[in-house]
């Protein structure tokens, strides 16, 4: 069992130490999560969509009122339990939803590159040795969780297929008082390495729906405001390839 620490968020672990011990040295996304911290408050509701074992829902959780935790990797799902359980405190915050986030409901089949909890399960990676069928939620559905009224940070990593969800996210982006914070994978989401003019569309699908937003980019130690894409992104002409974290406020 580990005692992790990081921006002040303090909560316990067991197994996954390699990893754990990134986090506490401040070497695993040490932006991601002072982006995060920024925006958070006692009423806010965080949506984790991509939860893996759980270091973002585990730090959101030390500072707001509510944690939906998205994690359709049956693997991963039984790690983030086994750190919920040591941490009852924040887990009676939390509720994990086993499904994956997607524009339909019934069911999709998902895979994982290397192997089961690896943190890169993906609708894109269905070829790979472990694959499997697991329910869906749909944006309305997710919706119907949240409170009438009041903050909400949107976190999304979930190796590509955000292409598929951000675009069905309309209602929920233009509610009043959201941040999001999104992870972006566009070669997994073309099929390989592309020649980067094929991913352009890709990205200003995904971007669209944040016109009148300020845009910063997150990229591992650094949080930089990036006024040419939030141009873009007003005129709905975000023609780049986003590779890696975008964080979308108001404020």
């Amino acid at each position: 069992m580990l005692d992790i620490d990081v921006c002040g968020a303090a909560f316990k672990t067991v197994g996954d130490e390699a990893f754990w011990h990134r986090v506490n040295s401040g070497h695993w996304e040490p932006a991601t999560f002072r982006a995060i911290a920024r925006h958070l408050s006692p009423e806010t509701t965080f949506l984790d969509f991509g939860t893996w074992i759980g270091p973002i829902t585990l730090f959101a959780a030390n500072r707001v009122k509510k944690v939906y935790s998205f994690e359709p990797d049956p693997e991963a799902a039984r790690r983030l339990k086994a750190n919920l359980a040591l941490n009852p405190a924040l887990a009676a915050k939390i509720e994990v939803i086993e499904k994956a986030v997607w524009p339909e409901s019934g069911t999709i089949r998902l895979g994982a590159k290397s192997a089961a909890g690896d943190s890169m399960t993906s609708v894109h990676h269905v070829k790979a040795q472990t694959s499997w069928e697991i329910p869906t939620i749909t944006p309305a559905e997710i919706e119907a969780l949240l409170p009438p009224e009041g903050p909400v940070f949107l976190k999304i990593d979930t190796e590509g297929a955000e292409y598929d969800i951000v675009p069905q996210l309309t209602r929920l982006i233009s509610r009043p008082g959201l941040t999001a914070l999104v992870s972006f994978h566009p070669r997994f989401a073309a099929g390989g390495h592309p020649r980067f003019h094929k991913t352009f569309a890709m990205t200003q699908k995904v971007f669209a729906p944040f016109a009148g937003f300020k845009v910063h980019r997150v990229h591992h130690n650094t949080i930089r405001r990036a006024p040419l894409v939030e141009a873009l992104t007003g005129m709905k002409a975000a023609w780049f390839e986003a590779k890696t974290s975008y964080l979308f406020t108001r404020d």
